[in-house]
């Protein structure tokens, strides 16, 4: 691991701490820490007046201690002097309420005003930290996105209408795109058109209003990262993202335009298949690059009980098996005041090291101990890639089906594209096989088997290279709706999978919704919500195993051209007809399954028939939990269980770390194993 660090707030605890703390993170085996991302009232108290002295001498006091610096721009908060004398800065909600100081990211990314302000701040902050030799990157803002909602204002609005016109070119063909002839919504002049999130919005409308906040997002970051290039060329530039999947920003956009991606993760806000989904995804977004944890936790996200010490290691390491180059604990100190009073520090509030910086320094100091014997590593390689698609996730979030309802208080959504990601992915994470995540433009050809879940719109050259990928050899896997709307979230006239009814060797005619409000005890509304789960039976045979399973939430209405039925529905209305279609075409075989969920032995079955066939090896088996993580000549296994663990592991090799013998992991609670051979 290149950089273990923290992040600090010289601002908030006054210079006579600096030297003390720094003192206490180099005894804690610390080498980065991330500055100045809430700092702008104290760099700039006044218009115009700097006050960066005490940054300087911070810088300083760090690299006395072999203290790298990640600096922020601090426009994630900006002060009240300038939201009060400027309110065009601040964004405005789509109700038209402008929003408030005393938050975070309640500023326009757009608004010309901010940007001036912007720009004389990082510009300034560059010029004089870049003298600073320790001083090794930047981040820009601090997770972007719509924490207070996005911007409605009449510049966003503008914004949004350029959009459009370079998108659709004139009104007639946005009219036509959107198929705004229901309703009488068609528009007969531009300045009609505004942004839209609400449910009452056309889907297609909402659809381009988030990809207009993204790209404004993604705008107003390139923005601030020229500068810094301009002003300090040599130093790495990035932001902090979140997720696994974060649905406001297209992340390959984002940080496809800097250098390294990162994100912020909390291991306790998710199961560790979906953490270790998420270091998947952000050493993804940039192939062949290692990627950052800028933020994650010594103690709990939230203010309740911390983690075990050894299970902050087993978290460290996950992270490094994976691909991470650096693990910065947010934060150095639990905070006296403040939105985020609870979040516990490193230290105590008190300042005292107790028991996290004990579990951090023990961590911190092993792995930079360890860190000869790993350099040369390389990052882990996958032969399973799931296709994630932002469009996708916008789609089901602009439509009724895939945005939460509220019908009388029985809130639903049908399909929820993030939930069926995060299943593919754990079915993964409990065989041990490692996925990538990639969008649909990213080459296919170092893979053997794709997972494509609910990808509802399909372009025309993704579908082409989808086909050659598979007569190469590769074998595709596809669950749920595919290919059946346009691109912007339009049902097609005629049957899908859209450009895929070839390698499919099958029509999507249409498909039903498997909710049910239509017994005579049963109702949408009156006197109350009331509804029931039904599943409709499938059966068959997927290779030598028999099936006899149920599909949840919808099933497709499909007809073979050319496929051959697996499995097939044997109630309801569709009895009889093809559930699972599979056809082979030159070395490989697409396979579909006409079902955007269903019960395990289904859903198992189907991800065991397609790793089969793409010849993709499992992992040893272990207890639910235990990873094991390949890079290269190095096997890692960790325990993220509070149980003692035995993995068979007929691989030679030397622990580097941990207990191998005769072909035996014995790891203890949270316990880790490096194994190289």
């Amino acid at each position: 691991m290149k950089y273990l660090g923290c992040a600090y707030y010289p601002e908030y605890w006054g210079m006579k701490r600096v030297a003390i703390d720094a003192r206490l993170m180099q005894r804690a085996g610390i080498n980065l820490v991330r500055i100045g991302e809430f700092a702008w009232c104290r760099m700039e108290p006044e218009d115009g007046r700097l006050t960066l002295d005490w940054l300087h001498e911070t810088v300083n006091i760090l690299q006395k201690h072999n203290i790298a610096v990640l600096l922020c721009t601090p426009t994630a908060a900006p002060p009240a002097w300038l939201t009060s004398a400027y309110p065009e800065t601040l964004l405005v909600h789509a109700d038209g309420r402008r929003a408030a100081h005393g938050s975070r990211r309640h500023y326009c990314p757009l608004s010309d005003t901010y940007r001036r302000f912007t720009a004389r701040i990082v510009t300034a902050l560059a010029q004089e930290m870049s003298r600073h030799p320790n001083v090794i990157g930047w981040q820009l803002d601090n997770e972007f996105g719509p924490e207070c909602g996005f911007c409605h204002c009449e510049t966003c609005q503008n914004r949004f209408r350029e959009f459009l016109r370079h998108r659709y070119g004139s009104l007639d063909s946005l009219n036509r795109a959107w198929g705004t002839g229901f309703w009488s919504m068609d528009y007969s002049a531009w300045e009609q058109v505004r942004l839209g999130d609400r449910p009452d919005v056309y889907p297609s409308r909402t659809l381009d209003s988030k990809r207009f906040w993204s790209h404004a997002y993604i705008d107003y970051a390139f923005f601030q990262a020229n500068i810094i290039r301009r002003e300090h060329p040599q130093a790495m530039v990035t932001t902090n993202g979140m997720g696994p999947i974060y649905g406001a920003i297209d992340y390959y956009t984002l940080f496809g335009g800097l250098d390294v991606a990162c994100d912020d993760l909390y291991f306790d806000i998710a199961t560790q298949d979906a953490n270790s989904l998420a270091c998947n995804v952000f050493r993804s977004i940039k192939p062949g690059q290692a990627y950052w944890l800028t933020e994650t936790g010594s103690g709990a996200l939230d203010h309740g009980k911390p983690p075990h010490p050894d299970q902050f290691r087993a978290w460290l390491w996950s992270n490094f098996a994976h691909g991470g180059e650096a693990h910065v604990v947010f934060r150095w100190r639990t905070c006296l005041s403040g939105q985020e009073q609870e979040l516990q520090g490193i230290l105590e509030h008190s300042g005292k090291p107790r028991h996290r910086y004990r579990a951090v320094q023990r961590c911190f100091q092993e792995m930079r101990r360890m860190a000869p014997q790993l350099a040369d590593l390389p990052l882990p390689s996958a032969q399973v890639a799931i296709v994630h698609d932002c469009d996708v996730l916008w789609a089901y979030d602009s439509s009724r089906v895939g945005r939460p309802q509220n019908y009388a208080a029985g809130v639903y959504q049908e399909i929820n594209y993030f939930n069926a990601v995060v299943r593919l992915h754990r079915g993964l994470y409990m065989r041990h096989v490692l996925a990538d995540v990639i969008p649909p433009q990213r080459s296919f050809d170092d893979y053997r088997c794709l997972l494509l879940s609910n990808l509802v719109m399909i372009k025309e050259d993704f579908a082409r290279r989808l086909a050659a990928f598979v007569r190469r050899g590769g074998v595709v896997l596809a669950l749920g709706q595919l290919g059946m709307r346009d691109d912007n979230a339009n049902y097609l006239p005629y049957a899908g999978p859209d450009h895929l009814q070839e390698l499919f060797g099958c029509n999507i005619e249409g498909g039903m919704y498997l909710r049910s409000h239509v017994a005579p005890d049963e109702a949408l509304w009156v006197p109350k919500a009331r509804y029931r789960e039904t599943a409709v039976s499938v059966r068959g045979r997927l290779a030598d195993k028999e099936i006899n399973g149920m599909a949840r939430v919808w099933a497709g209405d499909i007809e073979l051209i050319g496929g051959r039925q697996l499995l097939t529905f044997v109630d309801d209305v569709y009895a009889g007809q093809p559930a699972v279609v599979e056809r082979v075409s030159g070395k490989g075989r697409a396979i579909y399954a006409a079902m955007a969920d269903m019960d395990e032995e289904v859903y198992q079955g189907l991800l065991d028939y397609a790793l089969a066939c793409a010849k993709v090896k499992y992992g040893p088996e272990t207890p639910e939990f235990v990873e094991v993580v390949e890079r290269g000549p190095a096997t890692f296994v960790i325990n993220h269980r509070p149980e003692a663990a035995t993995v068979r592991l007929p691989a030679k090799g030397k622990a580097l770390l941990g207990k191998y013998a005769h072909g035996e992991v014995m790891l203890p609670p949270f316990g880790v194993c490096v194994i190289r051979r």
